[in-house]
């Protein structure tokens, strides 16, 4: 059963998302004004992720040693997530690049899996074209990220900038709302 929170707004409340909200739309703003900087965060967050995954699973695989060579697998994990994480600290600039053809790649190859099952389907799932519209979208998303990897990355960043943005002025708004309901009640 649903238990019914009583919450009355504040002042305070609405000034908080609002200030949630321009913090929002500030990070939108330096994402398109520092693209290069935003770029090279992710790609040593991703390093820095890559590498601690390596040695957990690297640590996972000795503690296990006895499951025999299927848990060598593991160990081949940990030590490519090692290097690649090395690889992304050491070269980041290259490594977006790489990052984006790769998933460039995938996209390419999803979108041409969810065309020809659309089209198989076409018969019995009445809304197959949707399949098709999503399969024809990656297909063009992963042409654009393999053949202009460094506009694709750009591409990425500005849909973060523009969510950012809206997310921020829908906070802005709930705030300002928050705020006049606030007053009316107190």
């Amino acid at each position: 059963m649903l238990e019914v929170v009583n919450i009355r707004p504040t002042k305070g409340s609405g000034t908080a998302l609002i200030i949630r909200g321009v913090l929002a739309i500030l990070f939108g703003v330096m994402v398109i004004a520092w693209p290069q900087a935003t770029v090279l965060v992710l790609v040593v967050l991703f390093g820095v992720f890559a590498i601690a995954d390596g040695i957990t699973a690297i640590i996972h695989w000795a503690a296990q040693r006895r499951g025999g060579r299927r848990l060598g697998w593991l160990l081949a994990g940990g030590i490519v997530s090692v290097l690649a994480g090395i690889v992304a600290l050491a070269w980041p600039g290259p490594t977006a690049l790489a990052v984006s053809f790769i998933i460039g790649v995938w996209a390419l190859l999803l979108g041409i899996s969810q065309i020809v099952l659309s089209v198989a389907v076409r018969r019995v799932v009445p809304s197959w074209w949707l399949g098709l519209l999503a399969g024809i979208l990656a297909v063009l998303i992963g042409l654009l990220l393999v053949i202009v990897p460094g506009a694709g990355i750009l591409g990425f960043l500005g849909f973060l900038a523009a969510f950012a943005w809206l997310f921020g002025v829908v906070l802005i708004a709930a705030g300002i709302r928050t705020r006049q309901l606030a007053k009316r009640l107190g």
